[in-house]
C-alpha cells in the first residue's frame, strides 16, 4: 500500500540506517525533459513520518545543482565526526561525481559540496557503496571505466584491472555483500565481470550465450558470497537470470514475469528472499527468488502506473518501506506490511496533451487491477534474533540466530550463579535431605554462627532429631532429669496431695511449687 509520494521525476536515495530520523534524496533524472524544457536540477532531501496523514512529505533541505544526475546514493561515511547526516554522492554527464553535505543541505548552507570530480569518460550511470567500508565506493560509465574511489582522498580514484574488451558503457556495479574485496560490473552486451581489488584483475565472467540480452542492474545475495543477478533491459528478453559462480556456465534460476524490459533489481539486505524488480512494463515485482518455482515467484505485485519504472529501492532502516521511481512524474513509498491509502484511490490522473490523440487512447485504456495484500510470508527481520529465560535452580536458556543460516538454531542451558555462599547452602541442605543427616547439620550450622540466640535455636532443632529428645530437651533448659526424678519420688514420700482446687483433680499449681521449694 502506498504511504507517501513526491511529484517528481527524480533518482532516489535512502538515508543511511545508522540515522535515527528516515530521509529520502531525490535528484533531477538526467536526459529528461518537462513540458516546459526547463534543464534547471535539483537536489531535495524529504523527511519521513508515517505518523503523519497524507501522501505529502516536507522538504528538509533542498539545492540548485548545475547537473542533473543519472545515479544517487547516500553513504554513512563521517557521520561520527565531519558530517553527521552522511554524504550524498551523485553521478552525472561529462564523467561527472559530486560529493554533497547532507548535513550541509539540511541546515541550508551555500557551500554543501565536500569533492567534485570528472575524471570518468561519458556520464556516470551507476554508483555503489562498499558494505563494509562506507568511504568507499564503486563508479560505472563509458568505455568500460571501472573507478573505486575514497571519500578520504578523491583526487585518484583506483581501477580494478585493465578495461575489458570491446569497449562499452558499464550499466551496472554491485559490492558482494559477504566479502569486501569483491565487486561486479555488468554491461549492455550481457557480459558480467567479477572483480578482485586484491589482485586488480578480473577473476570470472559471466554470460547466456542461449538468449540475446541485455544487462542492465546487477545485485549480490545477501547471505550467500557466490550468488547474484543480472536483469535484461531488452524487450525481447525482459528476465532476471539468477547465478551462482560455482557453476558458472549456465544461470542457476531465470524470473520470468515482465513484459518488457527491467531496468532496476534491489535485494533486501535483511530478507534475501525478497527481490523487487522494476520495469519498462511499469510494472514492479517483490520476488522470492530462492524459490523453486518455475519462472520464478511473485510473492507481492505493484499496481502498474501510466510510465516507466526506472527505480526502486528498500528503506535501510525499516526494511517494510519500498520506494519506486517512475517517469510520471512520481516517486512513491509503499508499505509492504499493509497500511496507507490504496493505489488505486490515490492514483493520479495523466496529463494528456491535447495535440496527442494516442497518448489519450492509451490513458483511456483499462489498466489491470491489482489485489494488493500483504506479504504471504512474515519477512526474516520479524524473527527474534536472539532470547533468554530463567528456570528453577538457576538455569537459564538462551538461543541466538546467526545471520544467513538457515539450519536448526542451538538451544543452549547454563547454570547462572549470582550469590556463591546462598548455592552452597543450598547444595549442603540437599545433601543432607537426601542421606538424612539432619542432626549433624543442624550442629554444623550452630558452630558457624556467633549469635548465641541462633546457637540455642539450632541446638533445640538438633535435639528434635536425636533418639530421647525430651530427655535432651530438659537438659537444654537446665534441668538434670535424674535430678527430678529423685525430687518428684521425695515429694511421693510426703503423703497424697491435698485435694484440688474445686474439687478437681489435678493439684494446685502453687502448692506444688511450694511442696517443690521444701524438698531438700
Amino acid at each position: 500500500m502506498k504511504v507517501k509520494e513526491i511529484s517528481r521525476t527524480a533518482n532516489v536515495a535512502w538515508s543511511p540506517a545508522g540515522l535515527q530520523s528516515i530521509h529520502v534524496a531525490c535528484g533531477t533524472v538526467a536526459q529528461q525533459l518537462d513540458a516546459t524544457f526547463s534543464t534547471n536540477a535539483k537536489l531535495e532531501i524529504f523527511s519521513l513520518d508515517l505518523s503523519t496523514p497524507g501522501l505529502s512529505m516536507p522538504v528538509v533541505g533542498s539545492m540548485e545543482s548545475p547537473q542533473r544526475f543519472h545515479k544517487l546514493i547516500w553513504t554513512a561515511h563521517g557521520m561520527a565526526g565531519q558530517h553527521p547526516s552522511g554524504v550524498i554522492i551523485g553521478g552525472s554527464d561529462n564523467g561527472i561525481i559530486t560529493c554533497l553535505d547532507a548535513n550541509a543541505i539540511i541546515n541550508g548552507e551555500s557551500d554543501p559540496v565536500v569533492s567534485q570530480t570528472n575524471q570518468h569518460v561519458g556520464p556516470v550511470r551507476t554508483l555503489d557503496v562498499n558494505p563494509f567500508q562506507p568511504n568507499l565506493f564503486a563508479s560505472g560509465a563509458s568505455e568500460s571505466e571501472i573507478f573505486i574511489w575514497d571519500l578520504n582522498n578523491c583526487s585518484t580514484p583506483m581501477s580494478p584491472g585493465n578495461k575489458p574488451h570491446p569497449l562499452e558503457d558499464i550499466t551496472g556495479v554491485a559490492w558482494n555483500m559477504q566479502v569486501q574485496h569483491i565487486l561486479a560490473s555488468t554491461s549492455p552486451s550481457g557480459r558480467s565481470i567479477v572483480w578482485d581489488l586484491r589482485k586488480n584483475e578480473p577473476i570470472i565472467q559471466v554470460s547466456d550465450t542461449s538468449s540475446r540480452i541485455r544487462c542492465k542492474a546487477i545485485a549480490w545475495h545477501p547471505d550467500v558470497a557466490t550468488q547474484m543477478i543480472t536483469a535484461s533491459e531488452d524487450d525481447r528478453a525482459p528476465i532476471i537470470q539468477m547465478w551462482d559462480l560455482r557453476f558458472a556456465t549456465a544461470p542457476m534460476r531465470t524470473l520470468e514475469r515482465h513484459t518488457r524490459g527491467v531496468l532496476s533489481v534491489a535485494w533486501c539486505p535483511q530478507d534475501s528472499d525478497l527481490l523487487l524488480s522494476a520495469g519498462k512494463d511499469n510494472q514492479v515485482f517483490c520476488w522470492n527468488p530462492n524459490s523453486e518455482k518455475p519462472g520464478g515467484e511473485v510473492v507481492y505485485e505493484l499496481a502498474a502506473t501510466s510510465q516507466w519504472m526506472f527505480e526502486c529501492n528498500w528503506c535501510p532502516r525499516n526494511p517494510a518501506i519500498i520506494s519506486t521511481a517512475s517517469f510520471d512524474g512520481h516517486v512513491s513509498l509503499y508499505s509492504l506490511l499493509g497500511g496507507g491509502v490504496s493505489q488505486h484511490s490515490a492514483q493520479s490522473t495523466p496529463i494528456i496533451p491535447a495535440d496527442d490523440v494516442f497518448a489519450g487512447i492509451a490513458a483511456a485504456r483499462p489498466k489491470h487491477a491489482v489485489e494488493q495484500s500483504p506479504l504471504k510470508n512474515p519477512p526474516k527481520w520479524f524473527r527474534r534474533p536472539c532470547g533468554a529465560s530463567f528456570s528453577f535452580g538457576g538455569k537459564l536458556v538462551s538461543f541466538g540466530n546467526t545471520r544467513g543460516e538457515d539450519v536448526a538454531k542451538l538451544v543452549h542451558v547454563s547454570q547462572v550463579v549470582t550469590e556463591h555462599e546462598l548455592l552452597e547452602s543450598s547444595k549442603s541442605l540437599e545433601e543432607t535431605i537426601n542421606q538424612k543427616r539432619f542432626a549433624e547439620f543442624c550442629e554444623e550450622r550452630g558452630r558457624k554462627t556467633s549469635n548465641q540466640q541462633e546457637k540455642n535455636i539450632w541446638s533445640f532443632l538438633k535435639v528434635t532429631f536425636e533418639p530421647e529428645p525430651r530427655r535432651q530437651y530438659l537438659k537444654l533448659l537446665g534441668y538434670d532429669p535424674e535430678d527430678l526424678a529423685k525430687k518428684f519420688a521425695q515429694m511421693d514420700s510426703f503423703g497424697p496431695p491435698p485435694p484440688a482446687v474445686g474439687g478437681g483433680k489435678f493439684l494446685d499449681v502453687n502448692e506444688l511449687s511450694q511442696r517443690l521449694a521444701n524438698i531438700p
